[in-house]
């Protein structure tokens, strides 16, 4: 009698260990239409670690100050500048700042699960509305500006709705540039 049991439960366990996988993937198919979770990891060529930051610059554990091209002073204090600091900073050949946020998908429906996104941070934070630009806003631009960061940069990253209206925001002012 013990055997016959053990060996119902040996079966039973096989089988699920087949069932789940094949129902939990062909389940994740059905809802964002891909077979596996998807990660979008973009990188700094040559990061530079940030100990902090004044709103004259940012503070490099080098002892250096780097001021961002583009923003006539940095916030006191921001949620979105920490996250996007704290994996280092890199300054490409014009000048400008670029750092790594994280951008949250929150739908289930969304394949994708780790988004980590390379930004322009004066940029970023003249979206998030925590830093003012040195040169005038189009109309278009002002209409799309953030309303705060605490509605658009939580702990779990940047929403991801909002981060694609600040690409169109950007790329509407690199267009209006030209």
């Amino acid at each position: 009698m013990g055997r016959r049991i053990l060996s119902y439960l040996a079966n039973v366990l096989i089988c699920a260990a087949i069932v789940l996988p094949i129902a939990y993937v062909s389940l994740f198919r059905m809802v964002t239409g891909q077979w596996f979770p998807k990660r979008q990891v973009e990188t700094l060529s040559h990061p530079v670690a940030v100990h902090g930051w004044t709103t004259e610059g940012l503070q490099l554990t080098d002892g250096r100050l780097l001021r961002l091209a583009g923003v006539t002073a940095l916030p006191k204090e921001s949620m979105a500048l920490s996250e996007a600091t704290k994996r280092g900073v890199e300054v490409s050949q014009d000048g400008r700042v670029f750092a790594l946020v994280r951008v949250h998908h929150w739908c289930g429906n969304d394949p994708v699960r780790e988004h980590i996104a390379r930004v322009d941070l004066a940029d970023m934070l003249v979206f998030l509305g925590e830093a003012s630009p040195v040169k005038p806003l189009s109309e278009w631009q002002k209409e799309l500006l953030a309303a705060g960061p605490s509605s658009r940069f939580g702990e779990h990253g940047w929403n991801v709705s909002h981060y694609g209206i600040f690409q169109g925001w950007r790329f509407e002012g690199r267009q209006e540039d030209e």
